[in-house]
């Protein structure tokens, strides 16, 4: 695939067949937004693994819209962000996110499937690096890409609030 504005280069992650059920992960947070599968309001996404990505088939409800008949790009923000996220946890580690960059190259129609990728492009002690892209047909709409930063905190353990992590 092509991008315009990312390199598209994936780090490999370490022991791929511990996530062959890279699903379950939304289990350790049932209650986000993004993939929780018991946030009624949610959008419910599914994550899965191939070729060191994290990869879903996803139709935006309507109920997503910003522009008539658009997804709202807060939305895409945030279905991006949290499938960065979730790549860092296939590279053992837990992040939060440090910095968000988000490229709308063409809109994202509702009610319409596309597929959503993201993956780690590097690692530096505690920051990673990551890309992630919305597309269609081979189209790419949407290229982001973000520095993460490692909590120190093997994933599914909890934010401490008093600490400064960076």
């Amino acid at each position: 695939m092509n991008y315009k504005y990312i390199t598209g280069r994936v780090l490999n992650i370490p022991n791929p067949e511990r996530w062959s059920e890279v699903e379950k992960l939304t289990e350790w947070w049932p209650e986000t937004f993004v993939s929780g599968s018991q946030n009624e309001y949610g959008m419910r996404i599914v994550p899965t693994l191939s070729d060191s990505k994290i990869v879903t088939n996803y139709t935006f409800e309507s109920r997503f819209q910003g522009g008539p008949g658009l997804v709202h790009g807060g939305i895409l923000s945030a279905a991006l962000d949290d499938l960065m996220g979730y790549s860092c946890v296939t590279h053992e580690r837990s992040c939060v996110t440090a910095n968000l960059e988000i490229n709308y190259i063409a809109p994202v129609p509702v009610e319409v499937e596309f597929v959503l990728n993201a993956w780690v492009t590097k690692i530096e002690g505690k920051k990673l690096y990551l890309e992630s892209s919305i597309s269609k047909d081979e189209k790419v709409h949407i290229e982001g890409k973000g520095l993460f930063i490692d909590l120190g905190k093997y994933p599914g353990q909890l934010y401490e609030p008093d600490i400064n992590y960076p």
